[in-house]
């Protein structure tokens, strides 16, 4: 696995530490929340907060661009139950509608935000969108899956479905190659990125295959300082941590699993979970090429490099990064007064490496 550093500095990795198959410590205090109408007042409050954050986010040059169209689809559980709008957001190159009256289709990276499935918008990743569209000529989509408390876990993952389900059925039209997609994704949003394909291919095998066609091909993941083992508690992972004092803060992390997670049952599925998943299931759903950007300064630092290694041993070509001396949401932070030079360095990274990966399909 190839696992470089963001600066010249030399750090000792900590020592890996494989998780296996967790089971609930005797004191798991996530499945019992407060009632659910307290949990919706919380995840409001906090959303107002974040959009603050994210609204000083927006000051420092060059600023994040709005969506060059949006476009709104019917969603609903994949057993068929149940319906919502949801909104996809589109960043496109500058020529795209001439373009595509050629008939040219576009690679795809498919977006999904950050804000423990309780918060986020797709404006927040406007910045990495307008990045891949000027490196990569590919054109982005931001999923406004559904969030938590409201639509708790399974709903952001099958709304995450059905959306690339909805982009690869009108390929044509949207000027996409659904040959050419790859899924990004930051925090919760990388936890997506896996687990929606891991759902996307039990979905489908339960088509007839008449229907399988104009589906969606994934042929990479980008994945933010994701979240992948679900099963571990917020303690074991604060335990692991090589600077505690720089985590989210339990009253944040709290509300996330609390709204998400309405039982150990959806912690232990692989759709919550991707390192919960088997070995078959992560080699045959998942793409053979995936990058993975870990911050040095989260509790979610291990888990990803456990991640990455676990993947590299099933033969994937996987690149793990680990920005250092940096903490979770490295690229969100609300200072209005100038962006980290890491940001820069990271999203020009990642976006070569999305080129060549394109090429080669």
């Amino acid at each position: 696995m190839d696992t470089s550093t963001q600066d010249s500095r030399s750090t000792s990795p900590a020592a890996a530490v494989t998780a296996p198959f967790l089971s609930p410590p005797s004191k798991d205090n996530r499945f019992n929340s407060p009632s659910r109408w307290f949990l919706t007042l919380q995840a409001h409050i906090w959303r107002s907060l974040a959009r603050i954050g994210l609204w000083l986010h927006t000051f420092p040059k060059p600023s994040p661009p709005a969506p060059s169209f949006l476009r709104y689809f019917t969603t609903s559980a994949l057993d068929g139950t149940g319906s919502a709008s949801l909104e996809l957001a589109f960043y496109v190159p500058a020529d795209y509608n001439r373009q595509v009256k050629r008939g040219k289709r576009y690679p795809v990276v498919v977006n999904y935000h950050g804000g423990g499935f309780t918060m986020g918008r797709t404006s927040d990743d406007a910045r990495w969108a307008a990045m891949v569209v000027r490196e990569v000529s590919a054109v982005v989509v931001s999923v406004a899956y559904r969030l938590a408390p409201e639509h708790p876990f399974p709903t952001a993952v099958e709304d995450g479905v059905n959306a690339l389900l909805h982009l690869s059925g009108n390929a044509e039209t949207l000027g996409i190659d659904a040959g050419k997609m790859c899924l990004s994704g930051f925090s919760a949003g990388g936890n997506l990125a896996f687990t929606v394909p891991l759902r996307l291919q039990a979905h489908l095998r339960t088509l007839a295959q008449e229907q399988e066609q104009d589906l969606p091909h994934i042929v990479s993941i980008i994945a933010w300082y994701p979240s992948l083992d679900n099963r571990l508690t917020r303690a074991q992972r604060r335990a692991r941590s090589l600077e505690p004092s720089k985590n989210l803060p339990s009253l944040l992390t709290d509300l996330f699993d609390a709204s998400y997670f309405p039982s150990h049952a959806s912690v232990t599925s692989p759709y919550a979970s991707p390192a919960a998943a088997t070995d078959e299931a992560l080699t045959t759903a998942l793409p053979e090429t995936i990058a993975l950007y870990v911050c040095e300064w989260d509790m979610l630092l291990q888990e990803g490099k456990d991640f990455g290694e676990r993947l590299e041993g099933l033969g994937k070509r996987v690149r793990c990064e680990v920005v250092r001396e940096r903490k979770h949401g490295f690229d969100k932070s609300p200072w209005p007064f100038g962006l980290d030079w890491k940001v820069g360095v990271c999203y020009m990274q990642a976006c070569g490496w999305l080129c060549e990966v394109f090429e080669e399909v």
